[in-house]
């Protein structure tokens, strides 16, 4: 596998739960909603549908883009540097939208990460707490079913 830690390429998609806060916090301030940033941010981290409707739609996007490379959905991924311990692995499995696809891949635990597309496969940043420094990528590529 090649080292994947620095990369080229704009990711197409980004989950950054801070940054979508931020961007919602300077919403409401220039909509007259918050008096500062502070309280547009604390506002906006308590808002749960903020964050659900965001969520759907990078599941959303993502399953377009699963959709037009890979319309069978099923998937091949290989991990490197998975968690604290740095593991490499893969699987294969069978995915028909984003969400279905980063449930099967990303640990249960908060998560950022950075999409790429590259020559038809995905590849994935993820930042968490076993895995601070981005240095944990997986790759994904459609299989035959």
């Amino acid at each position: 596998m090649k080292n994947h830690d620095q990369t080229s390429n704009v990711p197409i998609l980004v989950w950054d739960t801070c940054d979508i806060a931020l961007q919602q916090a300077q919403f409401l301030v220039e909509s007259g909603e918050a008096s500062d940033q502070d309280e547009g941010f604390t506002e906006a981290c308590a808002d749960s549908d903020l964050f659900t409707f965001e969520w759907e739609a990078l599941t959303d996007c993502l399953t377009e883009t699963m959709t037009s490379t890979n319309p069978d959905g099923h998937w091949h991924a290989e991990v490197e540097n998975f968690g604290w311990r740095r593991q490499n692995g893969g699987k294969y499995f069978k995915a028909e939208n984003g969400r279905e696809l980063l449930h099967e891949l990303l640990p249960n635990t908060e998560c950022t990460f950075k999409i790429f597309l590259e020559d038809g496969r995905l590849r994935i940043q993820n930042f968490h707490h076993d895995a601070p420094t981005g240095n944990e990528w997986y790759t994904v590529r459609p299989v035959a079913p």
